[in-house]
């Protein structure tokens, strides 16, 4: 008789990610820095430069941060043993010229590497670029 292997239902990425997250949702520049390797790379791929090492991306979220109000809607994670990947949606309060606010949805999907000491290596941010374009232009945001 042959012993039918349990699957692992509990990953070091799955409390990774719970560590992440609490980084993103309170602005915690300083958390979500300490999760990154050294050398990590961050890429927003709206046609921005990627954010290259730890402290130009503790820098690049404090800049984020200040710049933008924005909350998350969390979607479905996909959890293996070096990566995961996080569908969701950003709510983005911005303002139209006249000054009314408006609150826009833009889907976001994020795929992050990890390494064997447990540090984000990567993170890749695809945005909804059709959303996000529309959200900025009501905003008259030229990006």
């Amino acid at each position: 008789m042959h012993a039918i292997a349990e699957p692992e239902t509990t990953l070091p990425t799955v409390a990774l990610f719970d560590r992440y997250h609490v980084g993103w949702e309170t602005r915690d520049a300083d958390l979500i820095a300490s999760l990154h390797s050294a050398d990590t790379l961050f890429q927003l791929h709206d046609g921005s430069p990627p954010v290259e090492g730890r402290e130009a991306l503790r820098q690049h979220c404090r800049q984020l941060f200040a710049t933008y109000d924005f909350s998350m809607l969390m979607g479905k994670r996909i959890f293996g043993r070096d990566y995961w990947t996080f569908d969701w949606t950003m709510v983005l309060t911005l303002a139209m010229a006249d000054g009314t606010a408006f609150v826009a949805h833009v889907g976001m999907l994020d795929v992050i590497r990890v390494n064997p000491e447990g540090e984000v290596v990567s993170k890749h941010v695809y945005p909804d670029i059709a959303q996000m374009e529309a959200a900025f232009a009501r905003a008259g945001i030229a990006r």
